[in-house]
């Protein structure tokens, strides 16, 4: 149903995060990779340069590039919300607030990277792997 010739608003709408359908240029599967296990090291600063460089010349590299940014982003923002509970639960005690945060946010890290080069690992081969949308919230497209 449409109100004043504007789309049903749904809350099951997914956003278009399909691969575009075109293959790499060569030399593209080595920049891929490089944005992805970046974000282990540096966080979002090497897909934001891949992205900001790459997105009008390659959609492969944009896709990539734009999906390791989001991972990074979406990582800093539980990382963030962690901190926020670490504080709060500092003011009750020192030792609650480490053995309740320091295993959730072990356990994120693990997941992401072993996300990250599951990923990396799809880029080197110029393939797509779409990560759980759960991990990779859509901020850039």
């Amino acid at each position: 149903m449409t109100v004043a010739g504007k789309p049903a608003h749904r809350r099951d709408h997914q956003p278009d995060r399909r691969p575009p359908s075109w293959p790499p240029y060569p030399g593209e599967e080595q920049l891929c990779t490089l944005g992805y296990l970046a974000v282990i090291a540096f966080g979002p600063v090497v897909p934001l340069y891949v992205y900001l460089t790459r997105r009008r010349a390659s959609p492969f590299s944009r896709w990539h590039a734009a999906q390791a940014l989001n991972i990074a982003l979406t990582f800093l923002l539980y990382a963030l919300s962690a901190g926020i509970v670490f504080g709060l639960l500092t003011l009750d005690k020192l030792s609650t607030a480490l053995i309740t945060v320091l295993p959730v946010v072990v356990v994120g890290w693990g997941i992401m990277v072993m996300q990250l080069t599951r990923a990396a690992f799809a880029a080197s081969r110029g393939e797509y792997r779409e990560v759980p949308a759960w991990m990779c919230a859509p901020l850039v497209r």
